[in-house]
């Protein structure tokens, strides 16, 4: 039986009393409006200036996560990660002010870090070439093991915490997962979900979301059908056999499954009969899913709350949307 709104509203009240921690590569989305065909040259180029406008920017990649959750109203969120002494940074940190974040434990690097950026023009033909910053940054070891120890210390207080890795080797590598994976053992009262792009197979501990393309990539098929429920329950057992914990596998349009030695779940995706924008709607899985699991939602009350929070997001063009409370009411309603 489909969660009722009484149900949903039982477990929102507890979801803003949590305290969420968001580990990973945090990123400034930057939009504005570009005018390729201006008949206008400049002077010192004599190229063709083109004029933009509309200028806006919001939390991407681990940020999205931190703005997903406070959509869905969790009143402390703190961040572990790194921005750049740059305009950029600035701007994320400001971002992070206006919901309230705790961003004691976000390292500002003063040099040789770019604060990540991804620079998205947009003209009538839609979104243009994109402009990143900051994507390739390294980061030092004695930066990294602050990092760590801000997290052991603040690990304590967490409900949950969600680990992101969106950039090939800004923030966390295979070695470095591992010295993560130590320090969360520790702490078997803490709810941990991870959304890593390319290490995944490195994280213990932890609830691994994937869609269905890095679970190909994880078990090392060329693809997996999303339609094909019974192939991502296969490829996942094996996946787990392999590295332990629980699988929760984005289908797209097919829904989401959840998956771990003893137990598979699936929830059929809404049907939605408009134009669709999947941008940061894994963000939003995440984030939902984990706010509710972390309040002792059971896996399928958790799984549905993630599956309406996306069916939300997707109808939000040209923004990696989020979703609230109401938003998701109006959709059981």
């Amino acid at each position: 039986m489909p969660l009722q709104p009484t149900e949903i509203n039982e477990i929102f009240q507890k979801i803003c009393s949590l305290k969420v921690g968001v580990l990973g590569d945090f990123a400034v989305d930057f939009y504005y409006e570009i005018n390729q065909y201006t008949q206008e040259f400049s002077i010192e180029t004599g190229k063709e200036v083109f004029w933009g406008n509309t200028p806006r920017t919001s939390l991407g990649a681990a940020g999205n996560v931190v703005q997903n959750l406070a959509a869905l109203g969790v009143e402390n969120i703190q961040v572990f990660g790194c921005v750049g002494d740059d305009i950029y940074g600035r701007e994320m940190q400001h971002l992070f002010q206006k919901l309230n974040v705790d961003t004691s434990t976000l390292k500002t690097i003063p040099s040789g870090w770019d604060t990540c950026t991804y620079t998205k023009p947009m003209s009538v033909n839609g979104e243009e070439n994109r402009l990143d910053f900051g994507t390739h940054n390294e980061l030092s070891e004695a930066v990294f093991e602050e990092i760590l120890e801000g997290i052991e210390s603040a690990l304590p207080t967490l409900n949950v915490l969600i680990i992101n890795q969106q950039f090939p080797n800004p923030l966390l590598t295979p070695q470095r997962i591992q010295r993560l994976n130590n320090i969360l053992s520790k702490f078997p009262n803490c709810l941990f979900v991870a959304d890593l792009r390319a290490f995944g197979l490195h994280i213990k501990n932890s609830i691994l979301k994937v869609n269905t393309e890095e679970l190909a990539r994880l078990v090392g098929i060329s693809t997996i059908e999303e339609a094909d429920e019974m192939a991502c329950i296969a490829h996942a057992k094996t996946l787990l056999e392999k590295m332990g914990g629980s699988l929760v596998i984005t289908r797209g349009e097919h829904g989401i499954s959840y998956i771990n030695p003893t137990e598979t779940q699936s929830i059929k995706a809404l049907q939605l009969n408009t134009e669709l924008d999947t941008v940061g709607a894994g963000d939003t899985v995440v984030a939902a899913f984990s706010a509710s699991r972390g309040t002792g939602a059971s896996v399928t009350q958790s799984l549905e709350i993630a599956n309406l929070a996306a069916a939300v997001t997707v109808q939000k063009l040209q923004q990696t949307g989020t979703a609230t409370l109401d938003e998701i009411l109006d959709l059981v309603s």
